[in-house]
């Protein structure tokens, strides 16, 4: 009897472990709910293809890139929370299915079918996507991940580049249109995050040092450019048509400096192991990742010792590039950004590709490897939420009744906003026949309420607690806007404005008109608990505006988002 190697039973049941994770996880997926980003990106998305204009009509302290791409996918697919999950399941599968191809094969050719052949391929898709399917609703549909398409895209072009560059057979024309639509792609990924700067220059400068041909790098180099210059002048030309130039100017030169400022005293040892906490064990990874990382930039070095040939070694040019792009892709993430969750996904989603990259020849070290690998999966399969019992249980109710306020709360990660104490909120408000302008949602998390109502902020600072801290310089600035709007509600939350849950609790969890007995004496005075309870679920509270608004908080800050989590974890939620 004919055995069947190993590589191919191995083969077999990656292809097998990664059906049954789709089986498992696309209807939790699809149904768990958007946390505020997206819905951010949504609100300005439709504020700019009603007429409105962006950063002056809803304030966003960011690159419109990804409010472009919200346009594009509403316009296409409507509004609907299933959506844009679909939209961004499509392209997290489209990035493990780049990187599961970007490994060279010893044995064979390096065209697509080819790859695609190749053992490592389900093995890389099934740990992409088991990892991302294991992250909070916070790191999901986001600018960081989104931005690795057109940036692995990039990364794909610069690879088949560098080839063309060391050898003698394309002409310059030529080499500068493929550059041309590289820097295109760069540019496209920087307009929504500028973060990948980093990662690009770093690939571009192994690429142009393995070629060692400086002229044709030159042509290369001037081609990139060109092409990120096209997008950030096309950008531009849209900004400034649509009459939202100076605002975005005015944003860029004198609101970011506080708010990157801010971004780095909030970094803190605490906070980045409460961050590892949450993202383990794949955050194992990097410890396996840095090294091969580093090793695969040594044999740059090495290779940069020998003469210059026209041939370069694949699995060095392609180890090279991937090292260099993903310790660029962990720099800016730890000293250039705030310390959120879904800065760090990319970073960790390289890890796997990276260390498939370096699988090892020799059988021996293979084995080991391999045995490496499935303690992992082991301790995944244990650890992570992706293949938690606990989850999977509500796979049936996510088929037969979507994304209701009971299975948002049941599948969500981070524990805002508590969708059924939301709930009579809503149903509260569509009773009030509310127009756009009417609602202030106070807190981060309430900034849901819009989409559901289907209204408009009643001012431009959609988050308003967050930009009245941020920047406190301008609360006066923000206070005088509100004076003026046309504000009938407002909702805010007493977990996210500091009241333990256990203090909430002991006022009951129903529905009431009255603070909680523990709530503040001192907070009283302030916006917006200086204006009449109409309606309390639980920790939201419906305040009618019919007086004067009282000043604003600039000094309280609310509890991070990890403190929030456990708060609500301690009293057994």
């Amino acid at each position: 009897m004919q055995t069947v190697p190993t590589i191919d039973r191995g083969k077999r049941f990656a292809w097998l472990a990664l059906a049954a994770l789709l089986v498992a996880n696309l209807p939790l997926m699809i149904c768990m709910p958007l946390t505020a980003d997206p819905v951010l990106y949504d609100l300005q998305a439709k504020t700019a293809l009603t007429g409105g204009v962006l950063y002056r009509d809803v304030v966003e302290p960011n690159l419109p890139g990804i409010v472009w791409v919200h346009m594009g996918i509403r316009s296409l697919l409507g509004w609907s929370t299933y959506a844009l999950r679909g939209v961004d399941l499509v392209i997290v599968s489209t990035i493990a299915l780049l990187m599961a191809c970007w490994p060279v094969r010893r044995d064979a050719s390096s065209d697509w079918p080819s790859r695609l052949s190749d053992a490592r391929v389900p093995a890389v898709i099934l740990f992409v996507l088991w990892c991302y399917f294991s992250m909070s609703e916070w790191t999901h549909c986001q600018r960081d991940v989104w931005l690795m398409l057109p940036a692995l895209s990039a990364l794909w072009l610069r690879r088949r580049q560098t080839l063309r560059i060391a050898g003698p057979e394309t002409p310059a024309p030529r080499l500068f249109a493929w550059s041309l639509l590289e820097g295109a792609l760069w540019g496209a990924a920087f307009w929504i995050k500028p973060f990948v700067a980093i990662p690009a220059t770093a690939a571009i400068l192994v690429s142009t040092l393995l070629a060692r041909r400086w002229g044709r790098s030159l042509v290369d180099l001037t081609g990139v450019l060109c092409g990120g210059a096209m997008i950030g002048l096309a950008g531009t030309a849209w900004l400034m048509q649509s009459g939202a130039w100076p605002w975005f100017w005015e944003m860029a030169t004198e609101w970011n400096p506080t708010y990157f400022e801010l971004g780095r005293e909030r970094w803190t040892a605490e906070r980045y192991l409460s961050l590892n906490r949450r993202f383990y064990p794949w955050c194992l990874l990097h410890l396996v990742a840095i090294p091969v990382a580093l090793r695969s930039l040594w044999l740059v070095g090495q290779t940069l010792r020998q003469p210059r040939q026209e041939e370069i070694n694949p699995q060095t040019l392609a180890g090279g590039l991937l090292a260099a792009a993903y310790l660029g892709w962990l720099f800016q993430a730890h000293f250039l950004q705030h310390l959120f969750d879904y800065a760090h996904v990319p970073g960790t989603l390289l890890t796997i590709a990276l260390i498939a990259t370096a699988w090892p020849a020799r059988v021996d070290v293979a084995r080991l490897a391999r045995a490496g690998v499935v303690a992992f999966a082991l301790l995944a399969l244990v650890i992570s939420p992706a293949t938690s019992p606990e989850r999977l249980a509500w796979w049936g109710r996510c088929l037969t009744e979507g994304s209701t306020p009971e299975v948002r709360t049941a599948l969500q990660r981070v524990p805002l906003p508590d969708w059924q104490e939301l709930q009579p909120v809503v149903e509260f408000l569509e009773e009030q026949d509310l127009q756009d302008g009417e609602l202030t949602a106070y807190n981060v998390f309430l900034i849901h309420l819009y989409p559901e109502l289907g209204i408009r902020p009643s001012t431009r600072y959609a988050f308003l607690d967050v930009l009245t801290r941020i920047f406190s310089d301008r609360s006066e600035l923000i206070h005088e806007a509100l004076r003026e709007s046309q504000q009938r509600f407002i909702v805010s939350s007493l977990l996210e404005n500091g009241m333990h849950p256990d203090d909430i609790e002991a006022a009951g969890d129903g529905i009431a008109t009255t603070l909680p007995p523990a709530f503040p004496e001192e907070r009283r005075h302030e916006f917006p608990y200086t204006q009449p309870i109409v309606f309390r679920s639980g920790q939201y509270v419906v305040h009618r505006v019919e007086g004067p608004l009282g000043p604003l908080n600039t000094d309280f800050h609310p509890l991070e988002r990890d403190q929030l989590e456990e708060r609500v974890v301690q009293v057994g939620r």
